[in-house]
């Protein structure tokens, strides 16, 4: 195999994918290497570990190599090396080969690389290999031959159990050093004794299926070398820890040579670190925080797996800020600030603090993050503790509370009034535009705005209506309630008395840092737009020949005034129908009538109150809403009024009258279809006892009428 250096530009640290930190675990191993699964093996990473082995720095590496995994390998072991890679690529997960390694100078050493399977971002095939220096251990293979050194005291001298198996599922016991006897607390003496023939009596129930399955797939795999951790029983009963590494020598299909080592201390100290990081990590959820690690020195973060799940990041990331910038999780917006917080760390900076915007389970949130420096002996920093949380609803308030501000301002041009105030505290906190609708210096509060506007500008028909909005305890109230905007239309009086129609927009809005309540007040002229919707309204609601409220208008509003009745509230509903009308048409004309009727409406709005109810059902038919009846009223009196007022005299000198029928709210009826009924009972009585009179409803009408089989009127 001949060395062919490749004419290409030396290639950039890459990124990997989530598999890669899988792969290496916690324990980063002495030397690592990455490379393609593709002819000649170019070289796609090697850390600083594995290039110091071989006494090169990464550009003199890759110049040397020409980026070729076999170009590392000494001459003489090439062709073995090749033939294992072509059988990794065809099969199986892991590759295990010892080669010789060439150094930079001319020497070389001994590598076992144990290599596995993955996949880059982009989906290149890929193989992840650990390497061990085991010049060592090789050199110890030539002294153990028999001929320099008897090879039975050598092997019972070495400080790790020795063992020989056969390769199945008993793992029957073929040879055994003293120490591996000793680990499992036997004599030779005990073994002879009790038959210690199979491994698989020491081996953990629990764990046993585990190494057989192990054991099985690195035979047929023809793996060359391969580890395994599982617990063992002592012969006192207690449960040890052990690293098993196996060699498999195909010359020998059916063994496998074993080197034992208790590994029970580390395995404790693993588990209580587990138990405090549990504590840690559980301690973290209870204040809504998440904490991470930060290597300044090896640029690499290091997070539960949780929240780097929730990220879309391994839990170890290299290359750290730049890296997470270029997978596109940090917002633009936030990318300066995030390169600024972990340079800081990088530069010795012992506390730092920032906002962050950035991509969590697809959206982006806001995250509060903080640092502190764990310094080296040295002064060096060693680690920075980095605690976050996410604040996306904390910031969501500021923004929405900046966007209402910016909003309200935005519209001051064309406002007549623009007021900002502390509604839990009831202080004005501002007008930056000094319009027509300025306060006087001593208005300080949000209930003196209210007073002086209620006495100065509210036009006086309005006032109820604009205090009752107005008030401070209801505006609170409403927003604690979830209404946060509220509106009212009222008439202004302004310069020279000139009166107006405007809309007042009050908005409420939590102040992110107080959580008090913040009220933003604009007042707008609309009296262009008020006026062409009352026109509107009116050809909507109005009777077309007597402007009175149309049948459907007045329904709609006796029946609101009856729904929003409390206890105590009195009404009265009155039906009015003009006697003989039809014979003022056939004698005198449907224009005369028409006329007539025009007449009829003028005069019984003249003697109605502004807040009682008119209108024409149709034909000759009036109905009339008194609201709010005071106890004093004599509403025969009143009912002896309307029927004046609508009494007049025709040409030939005919005289048109009225009949009139009441029911009361609430003992005649509640709603607008029993009181229509009743009142129109009453009418019907009216017109039965000879026309041009009133009858207020009884219940003893109503039987007198039933049992007179009189149910039409006259």
């Amino acid at each position: 195999m001949q060395n062919r250096p490749h004419a290409r530009s030396t290639p950039q640290r890459p990124r990997f994918s989530p598999d890669f930190s899988r792969i290496i675990g916690e324990n980063i191993p002495d030397a690592l290497l990455v490379y393609h699964l593709a002819p000649d093996y170019p070289i796609r990473y090697a850390n600083e570990k594995f290039l110091s082995l071989l006494n090169y720095d990464f550009q003199d590496f890759m110049r040397q190599t020409g980026g070729c995994l076999l170009n590392v390998v000494h001459p003489e072991d090439r062709e073995r090396v090749q033939a294992a890679l072509e059988a990794f690529c065809r099969q199986g997960e892991t590759c295990s080969v010892e080669y010789r390694a060439l150094q930079k100078g001319g020497g070389f050493l001994w590598l076992r690389a144990v290599g596995k399977k993955t996949l880059s971002e982009d989906g290149t095939p890929l193989a992840v290999s650990v390497c061990a220096d085991i010049t060592e251990l090789v050199g110890l293979r030539h002294q153990a031959k028999p001929e320099t050194v008897p090879l039975q005291t050598f092997i019972d001298s070495l400080p790790c159990g020795i063992c020989k198996v056969k390769a199945n599922d008993d793992l029957e016991l073929v040879y055994a050093n003293t120490f591996f006897y000793d680990m499992l607390g036997y004599t030779r003496a005990d073994v002879e004794k009790q038959g210690f023939s199979n491994v698989k009596s020491c081996i953990y129930p629990a764990d046993l299926e585990m190494v057989r399955q192990v054991v099985r797939e690195n035979v047929q795999q023809r793996c060359a070398f391969f580890e395994l951790e599982h617990r063992l029983f002592h012969q006192s009963g207690k449960v040890l820890w052990g690293r098993i590494s196996c060699s498999y020598d195909p010359a020998e299909p059916d063994m496998l040579t074993c080197a034992l080592f208790d590994i029970t201390l580390r395995k404790t100290m693993e588990e209580k670190l587990r138990i405090s990081e549990e504590e840690s990590r559980i301690a973290f959820q209870h204040t809504d925080k998440v904490m991470v690690i930060y290597d300044p020195g090896a640029r690499a973060l290091f997070q539960p797996q949780e929240a780097a799940s929730a990220l879309g990041l391994p839990a170890v990331v290299h290359g750290v800020p730049e890296s997470v910038v270029a997978r596109g999780i940090v917002a633009e917006e936030s990318v300066e600030n995030y390169l600024k917080f972990f340079h800081a760390m990088q530069q010795g900076i012992p506390h730092g603090s920032a906002t962050l915007k950035l991509k969590c389970k697809g959206t982006f949130e806001w995250f509060s993050c903080r640092y502190t420096l764990i310094f080296s002996k040295e002064g060096k920093p060693q680690r920075g503790i980095i605690s976050y949380e996410n604040v996306t609803e904390q910031r969501e308030k500021e923004l929405a509370y900046q966007k209402w501000i910016q909003s309200f301002k935005a519209q001051q041009e064309n406002s007549i009034g623009y007021y900002e105030f502390n509604l839990s505290k009831n202080t004005y906190e501002g007008n930056e535009r000094r319009n027509s609708g300025a306060l006087p210096p001593d208005v300080k509060s949000f209930s003196g705005m209210v007073n002086h506007i209620a006495r100065h500008y509210v036009y006086e028909k309005d006032l109820p209506d604009y205090l009752n909005v107005f008030d401070r305890e209801k505006l609170l109230g409403k927003f604690y309630s979830g209404q946060c905007e509220i509106q009212l239309e009222h008439r202004f009086i302004g310069a020279q008395g000139v009166v107006y129609w405007v809309a007042a927009r009050i908005q409420l809005v939590p102040d992110p840092f107080t959580q008090d309540v913040k009220a933003f007040i604009l007042i707008k002229n609309i009296d262009a737009q008020k006026k062409r919707e009352l026109e509107l309204q009116s050809l909507i609601e109005q009777d077309e020949l007597t402007g009175l409220l149309n049948r459907g208008t007045v329904v709609k509003r006796v029946s609101e005034t009856l729904r929003l009745s409390g206890a105590g509230a009195w009404h009265g509903l009155i039906m009015l129908d003009v006697d003989n009308f039809k014979l003022v048409n056939d004698r005198f004309g449907h224009q005369y009538g028409d006329q007539l009727l025009r007449d009829m409406a003028d005069s019984l709005k003249q003697v109605l109150r502004r807040k009682d109810l008119c209108g024409r059902l149709g034909g000759d038919e009036f109905v009339v809403f008194l609201t709010d009846i005071p106890p004093e009223l004599a509403l025969e009196k009143k009912l002896e009024v309307l029927r004046r007022a609508a009494a007049r005299y025709c040409q030939a000198g005919l005289k048109i009258t009225a009949s009139l029928g009441l029911a009361r709210y609430p003992q005649d009826g509640k709603s607008f279809s029993d009181l229509y009924e009743k009142a129109d009972m009453a009418l019907y009585e009216a017109k039965r006892l000879g026309r041009d009179r009133y009858v207020i409803y009884t219940p003893a009408l109503e039987a007198q009428r039933a049992s007179a089989g009189l149910f039409t009127r006259p």
